[in-house]
């Protein structure tokens, strides 16, 4: 007769469940990546006011870091002004943590369409979140390409 199987200890079960947790909350935290992005692309900016903290810090390229949510959708809506459409390819999404809550970073490729002329441009978004609200917003792109005429 076989001797009975060795329970596993405790830590290693207490490991496995917050490895499974971890990897859950990564999923969610993809999954709202692509729906915030996809929020961007379709809705009018100010759809985006009930994602965005009061206190909101927002930074695009090299330009000022603005406070308040109202800053980024004027900047959005002038952007969905001039172009006839933009559209973000995610290419990779990376989740973390900072002190008030997770972190996601996109990464994707933005389409600009203007007149027919589609420009492509590789863009790294860092949105901070506290309360499931982005606090901070970081974008990394040279805008350059997409706005020359």
């Amino acid at each position: 007769m076989a001797p009975p199987a060795a329970l596993p200890s405790p830590a290693v079960e207490i490991s496995a469940r917050r490895a499974d947790k971890e990897q859950e909350m990564e999923q969610s935290l993809e999954q709202w990546a692509h729906a915030f992005l996809h929020k961007v692309d379709t809705e009018p900016a100010a759809a985006l006011a009930s994602d965005l903290s009061e206190d909101l810090r927002f930074c695009m390229a090299n330009l000022p870091v603005t406070l308040g949510p109202q800053a980024l959708i004027d900047a959005f809506a002038a952007a969905q002004q001039r172009f006839d459409s933009i559209r973000h390819e995610i290419v990779g999404v990376t989740t973390g943590r900072w002190e008030e809550g997770d972190v996601v970073a996109i990464e994707a490729r933005a389409h600009y369409l203007r007149n027919g002329r589609e420009v492509v441009l590789p863009v790294t978004s860092t949105l901070r979140l506290r309360g499931g609200k982005v606090a901070d917003y970081r974008i990394y792109i040279d805008p350059a390409p997409a706005f020359a005429d």
